[in-house]
């Protein structure tokens, strides 16, 4: 057929490969071929895409960071093509599972799937750029899909393509429908049905709907979120799309995937309007510059990929764009958009958008090249950006022609490698194999210190590249050494630079809100020494690496969490890299790795590193000064354009007493002319009148009029102070720089520093602070933490949007995570005991589970068989093979020992209780910890519990044999001849843990060999089972890892939804708080944000990259506080450190680099002598403040400031490359004491130390009890703090002269400047003065004798008094602190102080005596007879008075008056009735006499009341209630339970409340009461050798035992299942066992041995209850249900005659009548009856049934109201049909029917009934019991009920009065006051028939139980069962009629 060309009239047409090489390697649009160069698909390597100056790019550690990377990269590439490198984390994760894209949910293993991907692949066209051609006519052929088709017309004149017959179902099944489209049909604009082999390109199938007549695809009129909610889809029109451009990037994102958008809507609906188009467009272009929802948008580019949008609306636009727009200003602008959106889609999804993408393209270019023709220029920018896409779209297809793309998931490079390397943009975070395989290091750049930086982009590149190596360098060393050496030599090794953990397993993943954690678990043999609470290994955000070949591929993680009981089991919980999780399906569970952990805390280098490549050149703040290095200040941006409300009188405010009046101008407080002008200096007002010092007031004025400011501050010269000053000026002229939503930004590096600070600025005002981190010890804090502040604040307040993606998302991720945590807990614990065969036997081969279930061959002793599960007995690990089991004997040689041959710690024999009782101190790993976690409301913890919650419940539910719950069995009594001897027990344990831990197995070949299970010997049997386990884990991981990227894309779209929610939360806040790491993580949020203030406290410690990532491009004033002559930036390499200057803080440099700042001259915190030690030594100028010289000096020593020197030697400790000096430790310990004793409170002492080992060295030596209150910390850690009194243990000594970080001047600085008052320092002088400033130090010390070998105390008490004190022994001289003297202070009371000289509590104000008290307290000369130290008090001596009042004498005490006291003596007086007084002497008389007197009633009984009662009750004629017991004997045999005059009134005896106690079939008493039905509510107590007892109750059937019978001896064996009948006959030969006892047991063979012994219990076997019991050669059976035993011939007779009448009952023991349920020779017997008797419940299951049938029949009328009815009988219908669940529907019926007869009743009297509720209510209640209890239980309600039903009915007849009464009744009832028989008796009175109460109270019976009860049913000897109460006789029904019929026809 002839095609036409559109593009010139009379051109000759291309063919679709012309028109492909025309569009997609045409010359004039192809750049030269040596730009492009292919890349391997290395998913380590960042993603690079360079559209129209925003580049994108995906990553797979980094998903996010798009816009600013891409933008960086596209500014700093200088000519050539710009690079298109993406890829997707999990590739287009917002398809439907099912129908085109059925693999990626169907369980198969990872080999399977991508076998069928590269398949799929192969079956796919391999060029799409047939992408359509025009008809003569202006028609449009829509082409998809390579493959020509065959052509013909229709009879519609529509041309059409079909695909070829006889094609579909193999590669060339690709070809696609074809339709013919006008340019006048927009409307009928769609592709025909794509065939079902087409794969990764489909709709979601759950979005679209077919509508009839139309092929196309229809979207929903609504959007369901979950089952509760659903959201109707709004219309975007031309309206909402303004409206939509005018949204920032983020919050547009979020807009369009909210559910109910109608972004669905409008994709898939045909719009012909073209600026519409356009404008959509635009505004997709804006969302796609969105950088901090990455996988929102991802999840709208989803929904354009497949969208009628995509694929119809905007090709349908480019077939006119050339006639239409031709006359357009900006023709281009539809192309920009478009080529920005094609360029996204191919770069996030590369394989599965690639033709449609393609096709687009192609209607595009021709369009361009129509505008082109016609004279329009295209722009270069616009071309860029075409070019850009061609070059990528012919990269892909190249590698879908080569084969390499075959998914989402895929990284490809576009353009020059050189580009590449140059840039450090395209270098991954993570390590690669060419990281650790390099000859030589890596060539870096220093930090440039003494000039300043040639650009910005060396700047950005220099920092990048120096902190990557900082944490890749220790990791390369470690190694490269780890890979030197051998195995053994491994364990040995000494490792500085990475912590080695051996045969790691990946076990399971937990599932937190914030994404998925894995558990691993590691090997702990050469970890004994470890003490985890204070060890830094494994502290959360370490970077570990897992690998298996030597580190050439390699899996990245950090740690997640950190719990001190699971890391000393070998545990702890990672979150892998999104690269390395999709790499974990790789693996097979029983995998193990090596795992190598960094010392470096990698998360904050990760989150900094990210930063730095999303900086772009261009946008670097304060780039004049950082990079420039100008040393001339400008003043803040903002302060240019409103500074004349610029106030400062807010500073002067402590200073105004005198003048209280408020001012609000400088210029009218002082008088002058001049206006206030905050950048004229000369307008400032002065330094005192701001209570500042001369470099104080300097400092702040750099601050305000600097828009780069830098105050360094020595210690104690007031950082904070000023510091705090700065922000209460700029927060009380927030109006000068704050518009709209900027807060100050407060970045400092501790916890601690930020807390302080933040108070800091709430004490002198009130603002909105928001504290973002968890990590705060303050109260104050934690109301202003963001996650305090985010969970008071309601969701409700969010838009809308927002609000319906939160649902969505929740809702979502709930369910998937449900299905995640039941898989992850199989998985967890397959591994921890054996698996059950039935959970096993899908991954068996068939023939084996057949061998394993029904082996016959199989010998099982009958008293040893003990196992549930046959798969245990089958691996030899039951009881009964222990005991002979060979492979016990060499297990430890097997398994092996322990020789890693580590050497052990002095802490390793401290055992953690030790600690408990020593002070508390701050532990290094726990503050790391503590500065390392930010998120705040992070769940792993609970998630973690929650997964070991689900695995133990799992564990019960898959596993045969839990070897955790054996051991615990372990310790349980041992039962007689039923358990194995403990040590082959505990070997046995052993065995079985080391074959569980096994992960080899048998070849699944050679295991299809193997036909009996049973043959096998047990090592290849637990190869088999583990060939199963393994089979079963792959199954499960496989599953998991299907749905893991689901919930992962879940996770990462909800987290920025809550950054969203964050932000709007921060924009309204004053001021924010974050820690250095906090603000690298939340990065872009602060880039969302753009706080204009940026305060960096403690900016010295800084490295720089932490800085300038912290910085938005909207900053306009920076603040940096620090000093950095005190501790410098932490890195984890020393000589990047030193030689490259890495530690060099920006704040350093910038002062190197002479750029203005401003010190601190004046210190107020320590005296002048311990400040000497600093200048000049360290600072060239620090004066002292006049208040550091008043200080007084420091008690019980003769110098403030002493070194004490010595030469004791240190020692090494290997885990944590610390040291420790135990002579120092105990010295600064005593020192402390000494101090303590001189009266300073614990919180002004303060002990340092250099090395965490020395701390925990002190710790140990601190009790509580003494030193609580004291705080013992490492100097870094104290940076900032200060104390009157510091002891300084400094720890190095040694004959190497190595002093180690005590020569870096900076850490010196700090451990000298912390104390106030005293300063006290241990250390080796001799070892330190080598080091040049330790020598001056010594030369000042020496100079002003505070330096030797002795410590000079002085005895407060006795200044005479000197001690000289060297080591701490020498303390023992001063035990209270003072001296030896004693102290012979008079006390007050006379006694003199027993201490030794103590100066602590001079005045003896806390000393208490305990010497007994000799004081007169009386005046009668008595003693007090108390302690000293305790009160007086009142005279106690018991002395004789005379009451004046009675005349009686009375013992009381000396104090107490006659007059008040109350005489103990009997009352002598007589009352009006003439009993006497029972009461006392002292006491008022009783007017209601006690006594007991008889009453004579109207029934004739005497009744016993109190006097006065007797005497009301004649004078009122009240009736009394007589109490006597009814005692008649009621129908049941039982006594009335009720009185006389209770039966009386109520006309009848009270109802039986006695236990029924009729025997029942199961030979159980009746337990219910005598007035109930009849029904056992008891535990079956059947049972087996198999299981303890019936896990059913009685009333159900038992749960038959399908193992093997198990009754064996060595002469006879049964061969039948536990459940069947014996084939076996009772063995008569004589047990040959011998009992405990030493004699032979007198049992029979094969059976349990009698508990008696002939000899020993004699006595005992001469009661004769049968008459063979003297005989010798008696054997006895031993009664299992009882302790009695009996000889067996007479036993046997016993069992052997029939029951009378035939009834069907167990045999019961002849002595005690207990049933007997369990015994091996009468077996069969018993079987046999309990067969009999689960007829009989069939029977009566039948009879019940029936009815239950008659009785819904007959109650239809009132049963009708109730839907609970029908589920119940629902329910009765699906479920095992049993007595107990027929009783209780029974039971529920009857309450509903009552329900239903009140509604029934009530219903003429509807209108005064407000509702029903109550009656529903009350019917669903019932409807939930689980058992008749439950329904009795809601009686009372019943009855209530009823009663006011009777209250409505008579108050409607008009009977008040007795509807008040029963009113009263239903109060009184309610409220307990009556009980429900005593109102029973009062409704009697009523004179009225009360139909519904009547009608509860005569309930018939639904069922007859009278069946349950024994006697009723018999089996007469033909086998026949029968019910004697059905049959009018005890003769056999079924037999009579056969006999009748006989008789019959004979006659």
């Amino acid at each position: 057929m002839h095609r036409s060309n559109a593009n010139t009239g009379g051109s000759k047409p291309k063919t679709g490969g012309q028109q492909r090489g025309r569009n997609l390697s045409g010359s004039h649009h192809r750049p030269h071929s040596s730009q492009f160069t292919l890349a391997t698909n290395d998913s380590l390597q960042d993603l690079v895409g360079a559209v129209g100056g925003v580049n994108t790019y995906l990553t797979s550690q980094n998903t996010g960071h798009v816009a600013h990377r891409a933008r960086a990269q596209s500014e700093n590439r200088s000519g050539g093509t710009r690079l298109a490198v993406h890829q997707t984390s999990s590739g287009n994760p917002y398809r439907t599972h099912s129908g085109h894209d059925s693999n990626l949910h169907s369980g198969q293993s990872n080999q399977a799937r991508r076998g069928t991907s590269q398949t799929q692949h192969r079956g796919r066209s391999q060029h799409a750029s047939h992408s359509g051609v025009r008809g003569q006519d202006g028609s449009f052929f829509q082409a998809r899909g390579q493959k020509t088709p065959h052509q013909h017309s229709n009879s519609s004149g529509n041309w059409q393509h079909h695909n070829r017959p006889g094609r579909s179902g193999n590669q060339n099944s690709m070809v696609y429908n074809y339709q013919l489209i006008t340019p006048n049909q927009p409307k009928q604009l769609s592709y025909g049905h794509r065939t079902s082999s087409m794969q990764n390109l489909h709709y979601p199938s759950n979005d679209l709907k077919v509508v009839e007549g139309d092929c196309s695809l229809k979207p929903p009129e609504t959007h369901t979120v979950n089952k509760s909610k659903t959201y109707f889809e709004k219309r975007i029109d031309s309206r909402t799309i303004k409206y939509l451009a005018s949204l920032e990037p983020a919050e547009l994102v979020l807009k369009l995937a909210a559910p109910g958008s109608g972004l669905k809507k409008f994709l898939n609906e045909s719009n012909s309007d073209f600026q519409v188009v356009q404008c959509f467009l635009e505004v997709i272009n804006t969302a796609i510059r969105c950088a901090s929802s990455r996988q929102n948008l991802i999840y709208i580019l989803s929904q354009l990929q497949k969208s009628t949008f995509l694929n119809q609306t905007i090709p349908y636009h480019y077939l006119n764009y050339s006639t239409f727009h031709m006359q357009e200003s900006k023709p281009f602008s539809l192309v920009e958009h478009t080529a920005v959106l094609l360029t996204e889609l191919v770069s996030v999804f590369p394989f599965s958008s690639f033709l449609e993408v393609t096709l687009v393209k192609t209607f595009m270019q021709n369009a361009v090249d129509e505008l082109k023709r016609s004279g329009k220029m295209c722009p270069q920018d616009i071309q860029q950006k075409l070019d850009c896409l061609t070059a990528l779209l012919m990269h892909l297809e190249e590698k879908k022609k080569n084969g390499t793309l075959r998914s989402d998931n895929s990284i490809y490079y576009v353009g020059s490698r050189d580009n590449i390397d140059e840039d450090f943009r395209n270098t991954t975070i993570y390590p690669r194999h060419e990281d650790f395989d390099l000859t030589q290091n890596p060539i870096l750049r220093p930090n440039i210190i003494h000039t300043s930086y040639p650009n910005t982009k060396t700047y950005l590149d220099t920092h990048f590249r120096l902190l990557r190596e900082d944490f890749i360098r220790p990791l390369r060393e470690g190694i490269s050494k780890l890979l030197s050496l051998q195995d053994k030599e491994i364990v040995r090794a000494k490792f500085d630079n990475i912590r080695i953990y051996f045969d790691t397993q990946i076990i399971a993943p937990v599932f937190t809100k914030n994404g998925i954690i894995h558990t691993v678990k590691f090997n702990t043999n050469n970890l004994k020494q470890v003490r985890w609470e204070s060890s830094k290994r494994l502290l959360f955000g370490s970077l570990v690496c897992l690998s298996q070949d030597n580190f050439k591929n390699m899996l990245f993680a950090t740690v997640a969490d950190r719990n001190i009981p699971d890391l000393q089991k070998g545990q702890v919980s990672l979150t892998f890299t999104e690269e390395s999780r999709q790499k974990l399906g790789q693996h097979v569970v029983a995998d193990t790795f090596l795992m190598v952990e960094a010392t470096a805390y990698f998360e904050a280098y990760r989150h900094v590193l990210e930063g730095l490549k999303e900086l772009v050149d261009s946008d670097v703040p304060f780039k004049n000064y950082i990079v420039d290095c100008n040393t001339v200040m400008s003043p803040p941006k903002y302060l240019s354009q409103n500074i004349s409300s610029y106030r400062l009188d807010m500073l002067m405010q402590k200073n105004q007493d005198a003048n209280p009046s408020p001012f609000l101008y400088l210029n009218e407080y002082f008088g002058v002319k001049q206006q206030f002008n905050v950048l004229n200096h000369r307008t400032w007002p002065t330094k005192e009148q701001l209570n500042l010092d001369r470099s104080q007031f300097q400092a702040l004025q750099m601050a305000l009029t600097s828009e780069l400011s830098i105050v360094q501050g020595p210690p104690g010269t007031g950082k904070t102070y000023i510091g705090l000053k700065i922000v209460y000026a700029l927060l009380s002229n927030s109006e000068v720089w704050k518009e709209g939503h900027s807060p100050i930004l407060i970045v400092c590096f501790t916890n601690h520093a930020l807390d302080q600070f933040l108070e800091g600025i709430l004490s002198f005002m009130e603002c909105n602070i928001v504290r973002v981190g968890s990590r705060s010890n303050s109260e104050k804090m934690q109301n202003c933490s963001l996650s305090k502040i985010r969970s008071k604040k309601s969701r409700g307040s969010l838009p809308g949007h927002m609000r319906a993606l939160h649902a969505e998302i929740t809702e979502e991720k709930k369910k998937v995570q449900g299905q995640l945590l039941e898989k992850a807990s199989k998985l967890r614990v397959a591994t921890t005991g054996i698996l059950q065969e039935n959970i096993l036997e899908k991954f068996m081969n068939p023939d084996h589970y057949i061998s394993l279930m029904f082996a016959k061959s199989l010998e099982i002793s009958p008293t040893d068989f003990q196992t549930d599960s046959i798969i245990v007995e089958w691996l030899c690990i039951s009881p009964s093979h222990a005991a002979s089991s060979q492979d016990l004997i060499n297990l430890e040689d097997e398994i092996g020992s322990d020789e890693s041959g580590v050497t052990h710690s002095k802490f390793e024999d401290l055992e953690e209780g030790d600690f408990e009782d020593v002070i508390k101190i701050d532990e290094e790993a726990e503050l790391a910890e503590a500065e390392r976690m930010i998120d705040e409301d992070d769940d792993v913890k609970q998630q973690i519990k929650m997964a070991e919650r689900t695995a133990t419940k799992t564990k019960t539910e898959i596993l045969a044999f839990i070897l955790d719950e054996n051991d615990e069995q372990a310790n349980k009594p041992e039962e007689e001849g039923w358990q194995m001897q403990k040590d082959v027990k505990k070997k046995m344990k052993k065995r079985i843990k080391y074959e569980l831990e096994k992960t080899s197995h048998i070849d699944e070949e050679k295991s299809n060999m193997i036909s009996d299970l049973w043959a096998i010997p047990p090592p290849i049997r637990w190869e088999l089972y583990r060939l199963w386990r393994a089979k079963y884990l792959t199954s499960i991981r496989d599953d998991i890892f299907t749905l893991e990227s689901t919930y992962q894309i879940l996770v990462n779209r909800s987290s920025e939804l809550r950054s969203q929610e964050d932000q709007l939360l921060l924009q309204e806040a004053d001021i924010i708080g974050m820690t250095t790491t906090g603000a690298a993580k939340n990065r872009k949020l602060l880039q969302n944000i753009q706080p204009k203030i940026v305060v960096v406290e403690e900016a010295a410690e800084v490295l720089e990259a932490h800085i300038i990532t912290t910085l938005s491009s909207g900053c306009q004033h920076l603040i940096l506080i620090g000093d950095h002559q005190q501790l410098r930036p932490s890195t984890t390499d020393y000589d990047l450190a030193r030689n490259f200057n890495l530690e060099v803080s920006m704040f350093e440099r910038l002062i190197k680099m002479k750029v203005p700042y401003v010190r601190l001259d004046y210190q107020h915190r320590m005296r002048a002598e311990i400040a000497r030690l600093l200048t000049p030594h360290i600072y060239n100028k620090l004066e002292n403040h006049e208040s550091v010289l008043k200080f007084e000096n420091i008690k019980g020593v003769c110098s403030n400031l002493f070194f004490l020197t010595h030469d004791h030697p240190e020692e090494h400790i290997k885990e944590g490359k610390s040291h420790q000096n135990v002579h120092e430790a105990a010295f600064a310990k005593c020192l402390c004491l000494y101090f303590l004793q001189q009266g300073y409170p614990p919180s002004q002492i303060t002990i340092l130390t250099t090395y965490s080992g020395q701390l925990y060295c002190i710790q140990k030596m601190m009790p509580r009890s003494k030193f609580e209150g004291v705080r013992v910390c490492v100097v870094d850690k104290y940076q900032g703090e200060e104390n009157e009194i510091i002891i300084l243990s400094l720890v190095r000594s040694n004959v190497s002269g190595n002093v180690g970080f005590l020569q870096i001047p900076n850490r010196v600085c700090v451990a000298l400047s912390r104390a106030k008052k005293g300063l006290f320092c241990i250390g080796n002088m001799q070892l330190l003065s080598t080091v040049p400033l330790w020598k001056n130090i010594n030369d000042t010390l020496t100079e002003n004798g505070q330096i030797g070998r002795e410590l000079k105390l002085q005895c407060v008490n006795h200044p005479n008094t000197i001690n000289y004190v060297s080591v701490s022994e020498d303390f023992d001289r001063t035990p209270e602190g003072g001296c030896m003297a004693a102290c012979e202070h008079r006390l007050d009371c006379g006694h003199m102080c027993i201490r030794q000289c103590h100066p602590y509590d001079p005045e003896h104000k806390t000393f208490k005596c305990t010497k007994p008290c000799v004081k007169v307290i009386c005046e009668n000369g008595h003693r007090c007879k108390k302690r000293c130290v305790d009160p007086c008090g009142n005279c106690l001596e018991p002395v004789e008075k005379k009451i004046s009042t009675c005349g009686h004498i009375q013992t009381m005490p000396c104090s107490a008056s006659p007059d008040k006291f109350i005489c103990k003596e009997s009352c002598t007086k007589t009352l009006q009735c003439g009993h006497q007084c029972a009461r006392t002497c002292g006491e008022i008389c009783t007017q209601n006499c006690t006594e007991k007197v008889d009453i004579a009633l109207e029934c004739g009984h005497l009744n016993k009341i109190s006097c006065h009662k007797k005497i009301e009750v004649m004078m009122a004629d009240v009736k009394v209630v007589c109490q006597v017991p009814c005692g008649e004997e009621l129908s049941c045999g039982h006594l009335c339970p009720g009185t006389c005059s209770s039966c009386v009134e109520q006309g009848s005896h009270m109802t039986c409340t006695k236990p029924c106690g009729v025997v029942l079939l199961c030979s159980h008493g009746c337990e219910q009461s005598c007035s109930s039905e009849c029904f056992c509510i008891r535990s079956c107590e059947s049972k087996c050798s198999h299981m303890k007892k019936c896990p059913s109750k009685c009333s159900d059937p038992c749960k038959p035992c399908r193992k093997l019978c198990g009754w064996n001896c060595k002469h006879k064996k049964c061969t039948k299942l536990c459940l069947e009948p014996c084939d076996r006959d009772p063995c008569d030969e004589t047990c040959q066992k011998a009992l405990k006892c030493g004699h032979p047991c007198i049992g029979l063979c094969g059976e349990p041995c009698p508990k008696k012994c002939r000899t020993c219990n004699a006595d005992e076997m001469e009661e004769w209850f049968f008459d063979k019991e003297y005989k010798p050669e008696a054997k006895f059976v031993q009664l299992l249900d009882c302790p009695h035993i009996f000889e067996e011939t007479r036993l046997s007779e016993w069992m052997n005659q029939p029951e009378e009448n035939y009834v069907i009952k167990l045999k019961t023991c002849p002595k005690c009548s207990v049933p007997i349920r369990q015994n091996v020779r009468y077996g069969n017997m018993v079987k046999q009856t309990l067969l009999d008797l689960e007829a009989v419940k069939e029977r009566i299951a039948g009879k019940w049934l029936n009815c239950l049938e008659v009785f819904l029949w007959d109650n239809e009328a009132e049963l009708k109201h109730f839907a609970e009815v029908e589920k119940s009988m629902q329910k009765l219908k699906d479920d095992v049909i049993t007595l107990r669940i027929l009783m209780l529907v029974c039971e529920k019926l009857k309450f509903w029917k009552n329900l239903g007869k009140i509604k029934n009743t009530l219903e003429p009297f509807s209108h005064v009934i407000n509702s029903w509720g109550n009656v529903h209510k009350l019917a669903a209640i019932v409807e939930s019991a689980t058992n008749t209890l439950d329904i009795l239980k809601t009686h009372d309600e019943l009855f209530i009920l009823a009663l006011r039903a009777e209250y409505i009915i008579l108050q409607q007849k008009g009977l008040l009065v007795h509807a008040e009464n029963i009113k009263a009744l239903v109060t009184k009832l309610e409220t307990k006051t009556l009980k429900l028989v005593e109102v029973q008796t009062e409704l009697k009175k009523i004179p009225f028939h009360l139909e519904l109460i009547s009608s509860i109270e005569n309930s018939k019976h639904v069922i007859d139980t009278e069946m349950l009860r024994q006697g009723n049913w018999h089996k007469c000897p033909a086998g026949h069962i029968y019910n004697t109460n059905e049959n009018s006789g005890i003769n056999c029904p079924q037999c009579s009629d056969d006999e009748s019929d006989d008789e019959e026809s004979d006659n």
